[in-house]
Formats: structure tokens, sequence, C-alpha cells
């Protein structure tokens, strides 16, 4: 369009003469002003047609402990001369320093920027935007319904403002009175019923949006928010065609170990499956991508800390010593971010485990799934098998008769420092029932991993105190007390079974307070702690005795709890 051909013409009466020859410098004020802004309007719109949006998928992420590394892929033509291209729909909580973006073809990128675009915000998902109209349309009936109990309630008002015309008119009979008071009574009724009925309504409509809320509230991670792009400024001698690798790192994701370990029988080995919670709320979908799990934590920073010189300061109104750093430590900034990652598809039957290749980095673990796997940006924790193992374990028994009556059975296992596992919770299962839930602590420098797997009743464990050790002796001041402890165990299976029983004797508080442990009961004894251990071998139907006696000397005024 050319605005140069633009010109306000005057009607041509005497009238509109002297009005816009009177208005010449108004008129020429408005002529100026469309002339601006239809210039502005050519420049954004020159500006907008230089930009050449360029869209692109998701390819590949990289889940760490918190946050991801995506990349994504573009193909698109690139005009001869300079050009800007913009990658949109990018989302928001990528990290603009962590941005990479590298291309193939006969072209030369000049500069990478990044920018949030707040007027296209990411789509909503379905179940969002039919569930927002679910809530504005129960919104709606309760609108309605309020409107309806204010019918009724202004009524009422209306009524008992009436009820006292018996008072202020004079001949009034004693029938008509009485009808007043029926029709009074009567609409009452009605007003109570009707006002009764929205009453219930509303508490029904709220209760609905109430629910309806708080399951909008858990899908906020689908809502629509602003988007990120990536500006690419570029130059080619000639009109060519290119494609795009673009890399960054995004905050919203993580992934938590979890694992189930199964247990068919005593004697049989232990079978994990290693799972990974996988988070996903960064606001675009992976959708069948190439899927892998590192153990690193980009968000923790890299930098070495640094000691400094450390000077004690001067007591300071009345308070303790304090230490202070003769200089500040500095802020911690995140890692840079490794490159992109190859991934491998394969055909596959279906399975229960979804195949990965693990891989040893050097400071890290990651694991890589080998199979496109999708994940969408709900922010619910989604989760993929990882990988299986089946480990050898020795079965035992474990109790503390002090504190549980209980036999604890439990597996022992080695070797699984081999594993490449990192700590998580498990579910633990045993002869196909669910045990419950343990944690495998593998930062524990231990090379034995010791499995739970619950109560057994099989085994019974009775704890009982001596009768004939409860006596009380006075020797000058001093006052000395004997207790003892009888265990019984009984075995009640049909086959043998190792137990490990645990017991303790009191340590001394003070000098003044003897404690001499007279009867160990033939079972290990850790002086520095008061730990007694039996490790006991119990046939099928057997029982076994054992048990341990301790005195205590101790001043006859001090008192003292000696059991």
């Amino acid at each position: 369009m050319n605005f140069h051909s633009i010109r306000v013409y005057p009607m041509e009466t005497p009238a509109a003469s002297s009005y816009f020859r009177d208005a010449q410098p108004t008129m020429r004020t408005i002529h100026l002003l469309f002339i601006s802004l239809f210039t502005f309007a050519s420049v954004a719109t020159s500006a907008a047609d230089g930009e050449k949006p360029l869209p692109s998928t998701v390819i590949s992420a990289k889940v760490f402990l918190r946050g991801a590394q995506v990349e994504r892929s573009a193909k698109g033509s690139i005009a001869a001369g300079s050009g800007t291209i913009v990658f949109t729909g990018l989302p928001q909580g990528m990290d603009p320093q962590s941005i990479q973006v590298t291309g193939k073809g006969a072209f030369s990128i000049l500069s990478v920027s990044h920018r949030i675009n707040y007027l296209t915000e990411s789509p909503n998902k379905k179940e969002v935007e039919d569930l927002q109209a679910l809530i504005k349309a129960k919104e709606h009936d309760v609108n309605t319904e309020n409107n309806a109990k204010s019918v009724w309630d202004q009524e009422e008002q209306l009524l008992l403002k009436n009820t006292s015309i018996a008072g202020q008119q004079n001949g009034v009979s004693a029938s008509q009175l009485q009808a007043v008071n029926d029709y009074v009574r009567e609409r009452l009724k009605a007003i109570k019923s009707g006002q009764l009925t929205q009453v219930e309504k509303l508490a029904k409509l709220n209760e609905e949006l109430t629910k309806m809320r708080q399951q909008l509230q858990g899908l906020q991670g689908q809502a629509a928010r602003p988007t990120s792009e990536v500006v690419l400024e570029v130059e080619a001698a000639a009109a060519t065609s290119g494609s795009f690798t673009i890399n960054y790192f995004v905050q919203g994701a993580s992934w938590t170990p979890a694992y189930d370990l199964r247990a068919t029988g005593t004697g049989k080995p232990i079978e994990l499956t290693m799972k990974a919670q996988v988070v996903n709320g960064t606001g675009e979908d992976w959708d069948k991508v190439a899927l892998s799990l590192s153990s690193g934590n980009p968000t923790l920073g890299g930098i070495m800390p640094q000691l400094y010189p450390w000077t004690l300061a001067e007591p300071y109104r009345g308070q303790n010593l304090i230490s202070r750093s003769s200089n500040a430590e500095k802020a911690r900034a995140p890692a840079p971010m490794a490159g992109g990652m190859d991934a491998e598809t394969i055909s596959m039957d279906a399975i229960t485990q979804v195949p990965n290749t693990v891989l040893q980095r050097s400071t890290t673990m990651e694991f890589s799934i080998d199979a496109p796997f999708s994940i969408p940006a709900d922010g619910v924790a989604h989760s993929v098998s990882v990988q299986n193992h089946t480990i050898p374990a020795t079965y035992k028994h474990y109790s503390t008769p002090k504190l549980d009556r209980d036999a604890f059975l439990y597996a022992r296992t080695t070797g699984w420092e081999d594993l490449n596992l990192l700590p998580g919770e498990a579910n633990v299962f045993f002869e196909g029932t669910y045990v419950g839930k343990s944690f495998l602590d593998l930062d524990q420098p231990k090379d034995t991993l010791d499995i739970s797997l619950g109560r057994d009743k099989g085994v019974t464990v009775e704890r009982v105190k001596r009768k004939t050790t409860n006596e009380k002796a006075l020797i000058g001041s001093k006052r000395t007390v004997s207790v003892g402890w009888d265990i019984t165990v009984r075995n009640t299976k049909g086959m043998p079974v190792e137990l490990e029983l645990r017991d303790q004797y009191p340590l001394s508080p003070r000098s003044e307070v003897e404690v001499k442990l007279v009867d160990n009961g033939g079972a290990d004894v850790n002086d520095q702690t008061g730990m007694l251990t039996w490790k006991l071998n119990v046939a099928a139907k057997e029982s076994k005795k054992v048990g341990f006696g301790y005195t205590v000397k101790y001043p006859k005024d001090m008192p003292v709890v000696v059991e």
C-alpha cells in the first residue's frame, strides 16, 4: 500500500468549507497521526515479514534428577542474503544460557538469542479445556440457584413486614384476622420449603464445583503458559535448504529411582526390577522420543568449593564466639550442559522390561532407553521400567524381642555394587504377596545388602523376666539390683531357620553407677554398645531357650531405671 497517496477531502458545502478552514491545524494533526500509525504498522509488518517461523520436533530428552536436556530438530528453506529464523513453541522454563544450535547446509549462523512470547501460549490440553468448560457451566448453575434463593428471601422479608396490618387498621374482624394468619402461615411454609430446597441444591453444586477446581489444580502442569522462542540470524550466498538441531536445559522435569523386589520363596534368588518415576512438567510433550536417564543434577552446580582463612571474631553483646570467613563464598552457577545424545530406535515385541543401555560416564551414570518413549507434560510421575536383575540371596530371620516379639525374614545379597543402582524406595513382594516398602540405602560402603521381607508368623519369640533375680540388696550407701531375662524361640515351620537374635544390657551413665553382665547366655557381646547377639540354627518344630542377666550397683539416693 502506498501511504503517500492518502488524502483527506472536505465536503463541498459552505458550512463544511468554513468548518474545515477553521479546523485546518486540527485536520493536519490527524492527517499526520494517520500517516505515523500506518508507517509504524508498515515497519512492524516488514519486521514480521523478515522473521521466518520454523517449527521443531523433540527427538530426545535426557532427564536428570532435577531438570532435563532436550534436543529438537527442524528443517526449512533459507533465502539468499541475511535473514531471521525463529524456532517457536519452546518451553518457557528453558535456560537461555544452555541453548546450543547447530546446522547443516550452505549457510552461516551469525547469532543466537532467546525471548519470551507472552502473546502465543502453549496449547491447553483437551482435558483442561473440558474441565474449564464444566467449571464455567457449574458456576452459572450456582449463580442461578443463588438468585432463586434471593427471591425466596425477599418474599419472606416482604411477608413479615405486612403481618402488622391487623394492628395498624381498625375494623378488622376475627374472621379476617384468621384468614390473614392462615395465608401468612401457608406462605411461610412454602417460603421455608423453597429456601431449604435452594440451600440443598447450592450445597451439592458447591461440592461438585470444589472437586472440579481441585481436579483442575492437579492439572496445572497442562495449563497454557507463555512460550520461549530461539531467534537465529543466518546468512546464505544463495537460496538453500538446511537442517537444525537445538539443545537446551529446561526446568520442571525430574526422575526418581524406585524398585520392585520379588522373592518367590526361601532358597531362591531375588528378582529386582529398577524403575524410574519420570515427571515432565516442562510444558512440552515428549512424543516417541529417545529417552535417557542421568544420575547427574546440573542444578547443584559444578564449581569446586574453596576454603578461606578463618578468623574468630570478638564476642559481641553477650553472644558466643562466631566464625566469619574473610571472603564471601561466591554464588554457585549451574554447570555447563553436555552435548546432545544419540539413541538407537529398535523394533521389539511386547516385553516387561524396556531395552536400555547403561553408560558409565566420568562422573554420572546414564540409562539410555532403546525404544521410543512418550511422556506428556502433565506433571504426573510416569513409571519407566529400566532394568531387571536376578540376585543370589541367602535367607535368614532376625528378632529383637525387647522391641517386637515377631521374627522378621530378610534376604542377604552380595555383588549389588556391580548393578549400577541408585538409592531409592523399594516395594517388597514375598511369595506373591505385597510385604511393604523398604529403602535401598546404597550410599553406605558395604559389600552386602539386607532386604527385609516382613514378619514371619512361623517363628515366635517370647521374652520373660526371670523371677529369681528381681532382688534388691542394700550394702552401705549402695544399692544392688539384679535383672535377668529368658528368651524362648519356637520354629513352627516345616523347615529349619537361621535366626539372629538381639538384645541388650544397660551401660553406666556415670562412674558411681556400676553395671556388670553376670550371664551372657552364650551371646556375642559388644562391650562398647551393650549389644548381645545370638546366631541360632533352629530345626523344624524345635524350640530353643537363651537368656542373660546383669547387676546394677548405684547410690541408694540416686533414681536409676535398671530395665
